[in-house]
Formats: structure tokens, sequence, C-alpha cells
């Protein structure tokens, strides 16, 4: 596949990474792949739930809006710019084989770096005074930044672009969170604009045209996964958000109530919860259809059900 003199720069810095990992003998490898999963799912919303559940219930609103807008603007520059990832884009880029499974869709920009971006970089803004946190925070998203280019999924700008997107997704959070903080008519203008910025995403990305290449008579990149995906999600932000109005006008409970040790309990108990939903079966028609309903429900769990439960049951 044809490249231009922009990316062929990039795709040589990759192959240089790729030459570095070969003559260390691959000693780095298990370091970048474990740091590659602060970007991914589930340690940001572990992350998330322990300052929504524990910690400061603000913040963990601060990082999970982030983290929700940063997924809406990622999803549509991905589906926008159709860029292949670096192997499909040079057949010298060999990314490491672990890495492949979590590197789904198309490459620009980089879903690991927004990821971590909006959580790791949604905290050192919220805790700048505190430096030990701020720069293990800071630390983290380039080290999420540099693992993706180090593994051989993404090429810089992947990950340069996301993370600036992410940041505009940072600032536009912070807007939105003081909006919605002045009365209940703005909470709902918010939630209401979500909603709508969701389902267009919903549509804009099941409707539009996909480039269709082919390489030997095998299709290089299949868009239906994308489709597939950003529907599933969307169940997770609508249960989000009907669970944040749910908690904020019903339920308001207070995270820094209790002792250390209940609050351990407490966290403990949902991540558990929260593992325990993400593998019960739903009896639905069909695969996309169970997806979102049990992304519904997480998103209504870690907003709503949860401090429900924690509330009433004095957790």
């Amino acid at each position: 596949m044809h490249i231009s003199s922009w990316l062929s720069w990039q795709i040589d810095y990759l192959l240089f990474l790729q030459n570095f990992r070969d003559i260390s003998g691959h000693i780095f490898d298990k370091f970048f792949l474990y740091i590659t999963m602060f970007g991914e799912i589930t340690i940001p919303f572990w992350v998330i739930c322990l300052f929504y559940w524990v910690l400061n219930k603000k913040v963990g609103q601060f990082i999970l809006l982030s983290y929700i807008l940063g997924f809406i603007a990622n999803t549509i520059a991905k589906t926008t710019a159709c860029i292949y990832r670096p192997w499909i884009l040079d057949c010298r880029v060999h990314p490491l084989p672990d890495a492949i499974p979590m590197a789904t869709g198309y490459s620009f920009p980089s879903g690991h770096t927004a990821g971590a971006m909006s959580v790791w970089g949604g905290l050192a803004y919220s805790y700048w005074n505190n430096k030990i946190l701020r720069y293990f925070c800071i630390f983290i998203v380039l080290a999420v930044m540099i693992s993706r280019n180090y593994l051989g999924v993404h090429t810089p700008q992947d990950v340069v672009v996301s993370f600036f997107l992410a940041l505009l997704m940072l600032y536009v959070s912070k807007k939105v969170i003081d909006f919605s903080d002045k009365n209940n008519k703005n909470c709902l203008i918010v939630v209401g604009g979500i909603f709508l910025a969701t389902i267009l995403t919903v549509l804009y990305v099941n409707i539009k045209p996909y480039p269709i290449h082919y390489l030997f008579g095998k299709i290089l990149y299949d868009p239906t996964p994308v489709k597939t995906e950003v529907i599933v999600r969307s169940g997770f932000i609508f249960g989000t958000f009907i669970g944040w109005l749910l908690e904020k006008n019903y339920i308001n409970f207070i995270p820094e109530n209790g002792t250390v040790l209940r609050k351990i309990l407490r966290y403990i108990l949902g991540v558990g919860l929260l593992i325990g939903i993400t593998a019960l079966p739903i009896p639905v028609f069909t695969p996309i259809v169970e997806g979102f309903v049990k992304f519904f429900i997480l998103g209504m769990f870690i907003t709503c059900l949860y401090p429900f439960i924690i509330k009433k049951c004095k957790i």
C-alpha cells in the first residue's frame, strides 16, 4: 500500500522501535503490555468507580464524563479518517502479537491514549497541587502513548492527535460539569445534549460509507465490528446519565462518609458486583441487544444502583 512522506517517517520510527524490541531480547515487552492496560477499559473503569463510590464523587463525575466525551470524539474521528493500522499500511511492521487483540478498529486516533488522557489526565488536573499524584498521572499518560508505538499498533500521529483531542474533551467536560451543577434544568440540558450526540454518532458510524480494500482476495478491514461496538457502548452512555440524573435528584449519596475499612469493603464489593454483571447472561434476541442491555446496566450500576445500595445499607 502506498504511503505518503508524512507517514513514511512514522513507519520508520515504528521499525526503529521494532528493531529495538528484537535487539533487546524483548525484555521490555511485558512492561509496555502492562502499561498499555492503563488506557484500556478495565483499569480506567476501576479508577472511575474508586473516586465515584469512595473518594470524591465530583472528581468521579468529571473523569467519567471526560471518558465518555473522549469516546464519542474518538469514534467520530476514527470513522471519518478511516486510517488503517500500521501493519496494514506497511507489511514490514510487525506488532507484538499480545497487543493485537485490543488493537481493534481503525488506527487514527488512538483509543488507548484517549482513555488514558481522559482518566489520568483528568486526575492530574483535579489534583494539580498534589505533585506526587500529578506527576504520576502525567507519567501514566505519556507511558501509554509510548507503549502504543512500542507495541507497533499505532503511529506517532495516532497518539499525538488523540492526546490533544482528549485534552480538548477535558476542557469541555469541566465546562459542562460547572454548567450542569448550577440547577436541575441545566443538568437536563446536558444529559439531553449527550443523548443527542450519542444517537447522532451511532447513526453516523452505521450509515456512512467506508473504503473497502482487498489484498489477495481478502478484505483488509471490515467496518462491521465498529458499527456494532458503537451501538453496544451507547447503552453504557444512556445508562450512565439516566443513573446520573436519578442519583442527583433522589439519592445524593456522599462517598466521603464512612470509616476507611468500610470504604475498602464498599469498593471491593462494588467491583465484585461490577464483574458479576459483565458475566451475567442477558436472555435477549441478538448479541447486539444483549451487549446494549448489559452496558446500560453497567452504566446505571456505577452512577445510581450501587450508590443507592451504599446509602440504604450504610456501607
